[in-house]
């Protein structure tokens, strides 16, 4: 068979035990059978991934060596900080509330508590990035909340790209909430160099009925880097999942969601911005899939595309047969700075049942010249003045979040 690329043959912690080595084996199996995606691909049309594939990036197999101080941090805060330090979970005790639990990956593959949800929410086949990801199943941490916990505080997950250079980061990661449980958890990505590297993250989130997640999310990583992600999450009876994401980083980007609306009256909704920058490309896909009655889901994405960038935006919507009396929407918006800029936008609609309300939009357009004519004449730079036009489109989306906290720091 032809030598997979990113695939390297490498000893894993757990190897000898025999249920974690068939989790291995079946992420390879499934890649090994489907390949990674091509531009014939249709869900990955827009993203040639060709880059990522010939930069022949390794998996550091040595012991986690932290050469700055990005995993400190003062534990008597009330702060829930969980650090990967170049891809390696840093370990230490958290000062948890009650009803809530943090077990790194590891501890989960060896006593096996939670690990009938591992790789249990998706089709391997069906994503390819994701097999990869099982393959090095490793790094990752799992945070689970107990019956009916409301944690004030959010949890954060900080991804620090300090030394990290030619090689992929696979991380998974397990979110369970059980039945009435509420939690807000923050995912930072950044890196303080331009290297380059594969950043290939899986969440599998589990909403339980009656729980709440918000879901944030802000990548600003190398230009040079790669980032793949999939959050796939399962969300039960009234229970509801919202989803806050800023990017304006790597070289390819593409943040992928796939949502089970799997009981009544579950709901999701996605609020994206992101910028696009020179030479990169960034890409939003999503799948919303509404299986039962009365279930609502929302989509809503903002874009910036600088001059000779790229952006694909992919939602598509499924209504099941019996999913009557259910809403789904979404909406894209771009903004174009340069005439080179190019953007494939691809909403979808798939509905197999009457008495719904479902819609889908798309719109996109320049700089108005009479804002940016108003500001220049008001002693503004250019520069300046299509900056705070560009934030001022993107802050729409940075101003529904509703932790105000959480929500200046996400601003631009």
């Amino acid at each position: 068979m032809t030598q997979i690329p990113l695939l390297n043959n490498i000893k894993l912690y757990l190897d000898d035990k025999p249920s974690v080595y068939g989790l291995r084996q079946k992420a390879k199996q499934a890649l090994k059978k489907t390949n990674y995606p091509t531009t014939k691909t249709e869900a990955w049309k827009y993203t040639n991934i060709k880059p990522i594939l010939s930069s022949n990036l390794l998996v550091n197999t040595e012991e986690h060596k932290c050469s700055c101080n990005c995993c400190y941090h003062n534990k008597d805060s009330s702060k829930v900080e969980i650090t990967f330090c170049n891809g390696k979970l840093h370990i230490e005790e958290y000062n948890l509330p009650k009803g809530l639990n943090i077990i790194p990956l590891p501890e989960v593959l060896h006593e096996g508590e939670y690990k009938q949800y591992l790789l249990n929410s998706f089709n391997l086949e069906e994503h390819p990035f994701a097999a990869l990801n099982g393959v090095y199943l490793e790094q990752g941490i799992c945070i689970y909340a107990e019956k009916a916990t409301k944690i004030s505080q959010p949890i954060y997950i900080k991804y620090k790209q300090s030394d990290c250079s030619e090689n992929q980061i696979n991380i998974h990661n397990l979110i369970i909430l059980e039945k009435e449980a509420q939690l807000e958890i923050i995912e930072l990505f950044n890196s303080e160099n331009e290297n380059k590297y594969l950043t290939n993250i899986v969440n599998e989130i589990y909403l339980k009925p009656d729980s709440q997640l918000h879901h944030y999310k802000k990548q600003t990583e190398s230009k040079n880097s790669y980032h793949i992600a999939l959050n796939s999450v399962k969300i039960q009876k009234k229970a509801s999942y919202k989803q806050y994401y800023l990017a304006n980083g790597a070289k390819i980007c593409r943040q992928e969601t796939n949502i089970q609306l799997e009981q009544t009256r579950a709901q999701a909704e996605i609020y994206s911005a992101y910028t696009a920058k020179k030479g990169c490309l960034n890409d939003i896909t999503s799948n919303i899939n509404h299986l039962q009655p009365e279930t609502h889901s929302n989509q809503y994405a903002k874009a910036v595309l600088e001059s000779d960038s790229a952006a694909v935006f992919q939602g598509k919507i499924h209504i099941a047969p019996s999913a009557v009396k259910t809403e789904g929407h979404q909406l894209h918006k771009a903004l174009y700075l340069n005439d080179n800029a190019e953007l494939n936008c691809k909403p979808e609609l798939e509905i197999f049942a009457d008495d719904v309300k479902c819609s889908h939009g798309a719109s996109c357009g320049e700089i108005d010249k009479e804002q940016l004519f108003y500001l220049t004449s008001r002693g503004i730079s250019k520069t300046d003045a299509i900056k705070m036009l560009t934030q001022a489109h993107l802050n729409e989306i940075i101003a529904l979040i509703p932790n105000k906290e959480i929500q200046e720091e996400f601003s631009l």
